[in-house]
This record gives structure tokens, sequence and C-alpha cells, in this order.
């Protein structure tokens, strides 16, 4: 992609009379790993949807050059066939040439033996959390929209899953209630409160750092803050 990956410039998104994101701005950059944090209800979801394409009512947002965006939404895994097996599941969506390393990707998500012949309906939350996140490598992207992937994930499992993301060379936006995973992740943590978005330049530790110190973020992007605002 380019330098700048999506860029939003004044968004508000509301739900009726309810506004959640309130004239937002914030630019993405190429190879950032970004948190977005807050309390529950804040918008960090109603963000992560408008960045994935999903409609909003007032403002703009430009993609980046050769941008091809993947969103994982909190629900991800409902969308998966439960009549189908592991390995029927992926062969499903699968590009002919990636036919033949199916194996390989279902074993570098922990499933390997007689476990690629499960319907999937036997699956636990975390197998299926784990399969779905599978699914979305068969699918070329240089920007990833994570919501919550780490749910129902063993320890183990989201070590994998962070491992991967550090050495994965594109743009990554997450939600994560996992400390330690999104400080292993994050390069810059974006605060969502009160329909606006605030940008602190280090993980969740120096997020927190800073908002109990009262020294306050490098950008406040709410309300009619700049377009470069990040």
């Amino acid at each position: 992609s380019g330098r700048v990956v999506l860029e939003l410039k004044g968004v508000t998104r509301s739900y009726g009379d309810l506004v959640v994101l309130d004239r937002v701005s914030l630019t993405i950059e190429k190879g950032e790993k970004i948190s977005l944090v807050g309390h529950n209800g804040a918008g960090k979801t109603t963000l992560m949807r408008v960045l994935a394409g999903e409609g909003f009512q007032g403002g703009e947002m430009n993609v980046g050059a050769n941008v091809v965006r993947d969103y994982f939404a909190q629900d991800q895994t409902s969308a998966l066939n439960a009549d189908r097996t592991v390995y029927e599941e992926l062969l499903a969506e699968a590009p002919y040439d990636r036919v033949p390393v199916l194996r390989d990707l279902l074993g570098a998500f922990l499933f390997s033996g007689d476990d690629v012949e499960k319907r999937v309906g036997v699956l636990s939350g975390g197998e299926k959390s784990r399969l779905a996140l599978g699914k979305m490598l068969l699918r070329p992207s240089n920007l990833l929209l994570l919501d919550e992937p780490t749910n129902h994930l063993d320890l183990f499992s989201k070590d994998v899953l962070l491992d991967a993301l550090r050495s994965f060379p594109g743009t990554v936006v997450f939600v994560s209630h996992d400390r330690y995973f999104v400080n292993g992740l994050a390069t810059r943590t974006v605060e969502v409160n009160n329909g606006g978005v605030s940008s602190f330049d280090g993980n969740y530790d120096y997020y927190l750092e800073k908002t109990q110190a009262g020294t306050g973020p490098q950008g406040t992007c709410p309300g009619n803050a700049g377009s470069g605002c990040r």
C-alpha cells in the first residue's frame, strides 16, 4: 500500500439520535499496529466497522493506494458452515493456487491429523476462532481490521497469533481486552471516548502512563480536528 493507508476526515456515525462518532479525524499509516481502546460502548466496534467500509452520515474517508482490507468481526465465527469439515470450510473459499497449501495453513493454526476432518459444528470456541483467522489468510490483504481476535483463544494460540501479526508487513488495527496481547503488538494506541479519538504513540502501558500522569495524548482527533491528526 501507499504511505497513508486510511484517512478519516470529520466522520460522523450515529444510530438514530445516538451519535457514536462525532466528526472524527484519523490517519493510519503503512506498517502501523494500532490498538483501539476505550470503555464498553465507547464506539470501538463502530469505528472498526467504518474503517472496514460501513456507511456513515458525515465527513469522508479516503482509502490509500493499493489498500486491500480484511475485517475480522466479533461474531466472525458465526459465518462458518457448521456442516462442513474443517478442511472443507477452507477449501470452499480457497483460490485454486492456494489449495496445495491448505493443510500447511491448517497446521499453522493447530489443526493437524484427524482434526481437519472434524465438523465445524463440534469445534470449541477457540477452534472456531482459529479457523476463522486461518480463512483470512486465503485472501491477500495488506490492512487487517481485527475486532477481538483473541476471544476464546488459549495462551499458546494467542502467542501464535501475536508472532504472526508482529511479522506481518502490512497494517493492523485491532481491538483486544488482553493487555499482554495489546502491549506485545501495538505501536500506537487510539482511545475512543465521548465521540472522539485521542492518539498515543506507544503501547497500552504507555497510554496508561500518559493518561494517569495527565500529560495527554500526542494528537486529539474529535470535532473539527485537522485531516492530518494521528
